[in-house]
């Protein structure tokens, strides 16, 4: 019995040890950009914003943001912006502190960069869609999110 104890206090020590080094992971519903949302359909896109500004190749640009579409299933494959006027799930928009990010999302999966420009990766748990935020100088610059199929 007692060796039983042992184990399942050694088991709860590891659980807890890994958990406590984690990193945030997000849901799929917080991966959005306005009313967008990475593996909706081009033709709810155009329902929301109408045609696009101008299509570059699988490139379609809007006012403030643009969209990568998958050509072979008509799905928005990722979603980017620069421009302040389209928040996340979380309410961050381009403009806001790299404070700001922590506190709405945590510590990131994914940070590179310097002390000048980072780049912070949030994914969901299954790994097949990301927020990715750029940071210049301790401000947004850049939002992104896809769906990696």
């Amino acid at each position: 019995m007692k060796m039983k104890k042992k184990v399942s206090a050694l088991i709860c020590g590891a659980l807890m040890a890994v958990t406590s080094v984690s990193f945030a992971t997000i849901n799929k519903d917080m991966v959005t950009l306005g009313d967008l949302q990475p593996g909706m359909k081009v033709s709810q896109v155009k329902e929301i914003y109408n045609e696009p500004l101008q299509v570059v190749g699988d490139k379609w640009i809007y006012k403030g943001f643009y969209i990568e579409v998958n050509d072979r299933h008509s799905r928005v494959e990722e979603i980017v912006t620069e421009d302040g006027g389209f928040a996340t799930s979380e309410g961050i928009i381009v403009g806001m502190s790299e404070e700001a990010l922590n506190k709405a999302y945590g510590t990131a999966d994914k940070i590179e960069g310097n002390s000048y420009d980072k780049e912070y990766e949030y994914f969901t748990s299954n790994r097949k869609y990301k927020l990715e935020f750029k940071v210049h100088n301790g401000i947004i610059t850049k939002i992104s999110c896809e769906k990696n199929d």
